[in-house]
């Protein structure tokens, strides 16, 4: 139990006092006054004599209040309570009470890469594109950690949020199944170095925020770099590195996609034109067909920094799934109650009182008037 005014403590404790002030009032009008004694009636030619003698008129006491009635006790208690009451109300009773959701503490960053270059065709033999792949993977991450909270942080041109911390598995199957290339006009090259700052960032607030949480990062990227290093000397500008990053991360791992030989890569509009009907990249300046060859070296030094494991996928004799998705559950998840605390105010029990004590006045009131106005008629008579 615990006290938090309705309107503030001055103004409770303004009403405290004018309600004590009303009672202690109200107290001293009801108790009866005793009659002052008749005085004995002076001689006849005595109007002027000297002083009167010690034990007369002059030395008795002022008249003296008697004791209230049984009636008059009843009121000023009534009317107390009903102040004390009003004042309790004011002063707004309450408990805390929380608004709990049952989480994991498990967290999930998905890092997923969109650039043109993950559009390349060497997954599977030339059966399908990288971000195939890419879809594959991260069905079987979402699947793995059911009760984990999941985040997406896509890279492209840019590096943005595409999902904050959430719990609603919909919306993160929802995504992977729409997952496409960036629409090849607006590309401006790519590089892993451009997710640092965001990726910081938000690792920093999630460690603020829940530090007993455990984050698991997974980074899906060719890691080739065509922005000529302006990723890399922005994050440097910063003063973020991936190094930075690792006592942030508890798990997660790197999975880097592609073929030694690389593959084309199929420009994409955005809108409906089936992708094996859109004209191949070309490389800048010329009129040959662009080959993105994956950069494992950079994949692998990130995976070395972040303190986590490394797997180059292809699409053929890739190792299982659950090389990079089994988690210690009993080590890393447990149940956590994240919640806001609020206050509940229990001002209802002594509102009905106070209702009660008013409509009791109200009643002694009409009482009173009524017997009043009887003793004005039987006078009058």
């Amino acid at each position: 139990m615990t006290f938090h005014p309705l309107l503030g403590w001055p103004l409770a404790i303004l009403v405290a006092l004018i309600g004590i002030g009303a009672v202690v009032l109200n107290w001293w009008r009801l108790r009866p006054v005793r009659p002052r004694p008749r005085a004995a009636p002076v001689p006849h030619g005595r109007r002027d004599a000297g002083p009167t003698p010690p034990g007369g008129e002059a030395d008795r006491p002022l008249p003296a209040r008697r004791p209230l009635s049984r009636s008059a006790r009843l009121v000023v208690a009534r009317r107390t309570a009903l102040v004390v009451t009003l004042v309790l109300m004011l002063a707004g009773p309450s408990t805390y009470q929380y608004d709990q959701r049952v989480t994991s503490t498990v967290e999930v960053y998905l890092v997923v890469d969109r650039t043109g270059s993950m559009a390349a065709e060497d997954w599977a033999g030339g059966a399908g594109t990288r971000l195939d792949g890419v879809r594959a993977d991260l069905e079987a991450i979402r699947k793995a950690l059911p009760e984990a909270r999941f985040s997406i942080l896509a890279l492209d041109s840019t590096a943005a949020r595409e999902m904050p911390l959430s719990t609603d598995i919909n919306a993160v199957d929802s995504w992977i199944k729409t997952l496409r290339q960036e629409v090849t006009s607006r590309s401006t090259g790519s590089s892993l170095a451009r997710m640092l700052p965001l990726l910081n960032a938000t690792l920093t607030e999630a460690e603020q925020v829940a530090p007993q949480d455990a984050r698991l990062v997974y980074i899906l990227s060719d890691g080739e770099t065509t922005d000529d290093g302006a990723g890399a000397k922005d994050a440097a500008s910063q003063g973020v590195a991936w190094k930075d990053l690792a006592p942030l991360v508890d798990g997660g791992a790197v999975l880097g996609y592609g073929t030694a030989q690389g593959g084309r890569m199929r420009e994409y509009d955005g809108g409906t034109t089936p992708a094996d009907q859109m004209p191949y990249i070309k490389e800048e300046g010329q009129t040959a067909d662009a080959v993105s060859i994956p950069d494992a070296q950079e994949l692998q030094t990130v995976a070395t920094d972040l303190g986590l494991p490394y797997y180059q996928r292809d699409g053929e004799g890739d190792d299982p799934t659950s090389a990079f998705t089994s988690v210690d559950v009993e080590q890393i998840l447990s149940d956590g109650h994240h919640g806001k605390r609020s206050s509940r105010y229990l001002t209802w029990p002594l509102a009905l009182l106070a209702f009660a004590l008013m409509t009791w006045e109200a009643a002694a009131l009409v009482r009173s008037d009524i017997e009043v106005r009887r003793l004005v008629r039987a006078g009058g008579r």
